[in-house]
């Protein structure tokens, strides 16, 4: 039974999210609707991980495993044919029988896009903040945030992973035609963790919360402390990382 690892771009605006659930439309549950219509059989692929509703993928990585040997791009073209035009498996690939999309991944590399102007070209992958920011500040707790840490102000109870802590290789925030980019790296997020760093640094930004108090939430975390959500929209998975296929 050959596996292969497929990558993934969606835009999340309509979705409730990458994984399955009752009564509601998920971009996982749309690809395996997909495949099945192609391959004439019941498929189940496996993602990286979860993104959450409004959330969008570059690069969503799963595998699949399918009872024989196919023409891979045989399938990515019916696939442009029958997957909604808001989501696309733009590549696949054999690999190893004991490849996982979820436990081999080393890295995820999420950015977070804020337009400083109007910006009609991505109004779906971007959030506006138009207000003055104090950009140093932002910069600063940026800084901050790579290193591991427990990230327990900024995410929600979560059964699936309940441990807050995340090894942060990569945050930076800069500014690019007339939009504001912030992009983080780590092992591994936990939930909400993206949103809510970046629109904690916001309130910063807005002079709405001092830096000492984002510097407390991080290095003295505690769930009771709540870190500001930032809107779904302007968050993209934009890559993940893997030692081996």
């Amino acid at each position: 039974m050959p596996r292969y690892k497929l990558i993934i771009e969606y835009l999340g605006t309509a979705y409730s999210g990458w994984q399955k659930q009752p009564n509601a439309v998920t971009v996982e549950e749309t690809i395996e609707s997909a495949l099945e219509r192609i391959t004439g059989e019941p498929v189940d692929i496996i993602g990286q991980g979860r993104t959450d509703s409004g959330v969008h993928a570059e690069a969503q990585t799963a595998h699949v495993d399918f009872p024989e040997p196919i023409d891979k791009d045989e399938l990515l073209y019916a696939l442009v044919g029958v997957l909604p035009k808001d989501v696309a498996v733009w590549d696949m690939e054999k690999v190893s029988l004991d490849f996982h999309a979820r436990f081999d991944a080393t890295y995820r590399r999420y950015r977070y896009c804020i337009a400083r102007r109007p910006r009609p070209l991505f109004k779906d992958t971007t959030t506006t903040e138009f207000r003055e920011l104090d950009i140093e500040a932002m910069n600063y707790c940026a800084d901050l945030i790579e290193g591991t840490h427990n990230f327990d102000s900024f995410t929600k109870p979560d059964n699936q992973n309940p441990s807050s802590e995340c090894e942060v290789s990569h945050s930076t925030l800069e500014e690019s035609e007339g939009t504001l980019i912030y992009r983080i790296q780590a092992n591994r997020f936990v939930r909400h963790l993206v949103r809510r760093l970046v629109g904690t640094m916001l309130q910063v930004g807005l002079g709405k919360r001092p830096v000492e108090e984002f510097e407390d939430m991080l290095l003295n975390p505690s769930k009771h402390k709540n870190g500001h959500g930032a809107p779904a929209m302007g968050l993209i998975l934009e890559k993940v990382g893997y030692k081996k296929v």
